[in-house]
């Protein structure tokens, strides 16, 4: 009998636990920053197909809703590191390792529309865009299986503020939207309380072993590939080195990680497939 009331009263605390957290207030600053770009992410989701909800949710993370010491330095709302392709401006920021390189813009504008240039012509993100612009969760899940980011619960955390903040209604604007309906909106998550996480589950997660993610015509064919590491690329590395490194062939190579050109990027990771 003591054993059920103690079931009881746990389970009334987790209760009520959660009943709190569910009435959680909007946080000002992350309000003040759907507030400021909320309007350019659709206008670059117009442009690119990036959902405007995903891009807002990485800027939040990325920039801790625009207060982070690396946006105020560099304009950077997106964490992009120089890679051997920026010409442009730099900043060094510790993240990974001390000291890395990060990509420094001019405005906030001129660094969404450099993240979403980056993400169209990234071959290991191509996959992203066969997603509806709705399904929020697979975007977020596929950011994190593409390496965009280290962090283990990157997709959970854009989940958590999509959801809290209902960014997802950002894209309906796509294309249509009028100002009073943004400020609609806008004043619609000043005052709701934050709603918990539903979605914190990976929708890829049964492909994972099939990494780069593949289109929906390419899965049947995609799990009959078996592979035996998983190799990232260094500065020298090329298909035609790799292939005899791990005794196959480009086309096996090509096939296993569903690339259509030769080019290869220092730290892309690459399947190796079994014989």
């Amino acid at each position: 009998m003591k054993l059920k009331k103690i079931y009881l009263t746990t389970a009334a605390i987790v209760f009520s636990i959660q009943s709190l957290l569910a009435q959680e207030a909007p946080n000002e600053n992350i309000i003040k920053y759907i507030e400021t770009y909320a309007e350019l992410a659709v206008k670059e989701m117009g442009r690119t197909g990036i959902p405007a909800s995903i891009k807002i949710a990485q800027g939040i993370h990325e920039t801790n809703a625009g207060q982070s010491d690396l946006v105020l330095r560099s304009n950077n709302h997106f964490g992009i590191k120089c890679k051997s392709s920026w010409t442009g401006e730099k900043v060094f920021h510790d993240d990974d390792a001390t000291g890395e390189c990060f990509r420094k813009y001019e405005t906030a504008e001129d660094s969404y529309l450099d993240h979403s240039n980056y993400l169209k012509s990234q071959p290991r993100y191509a996959f992203l865009f066969e997603y509806d612009a709705n399904d929020y969760a697979a975007w977020a899940w596929g950011l994190k299986k593409a390496g965009y980011a280290t962090n283990p619960v990157y997709a959970e955390t854009l989940i958590k503020y999509i959801e809290g903040y209902q960014l997802n209604d950002l894209n309906q604007f796509n294309g249509n939207g009028k100002k009073k309906d943004m400020a609609a909106y806008l004043e619609k998550i000043r005052n709701t309380p934050l709603q918990p996480m539903t979605k914190g589950f990976n929708p890829l997660a049964a492909d994972e072993d099939a990494a780069p993610y593949v289109s929906k015509k390419d899965k049947k064919s995609s799990r009959k590939i078996r592979f035996k590491k998983t190799y990232h690329v260094k500065a020298g590395d090329s298909l035609y080195s790799l292939s005899k490194k791990f005794h196959t062939t480009v086309d096996a190579l090509k096939k296993a990680n569903h690339l259509k050109k030769d080019a290869l990027q220092v730290g892309q990771a690459i399947k190796i497939p079994k014989k």
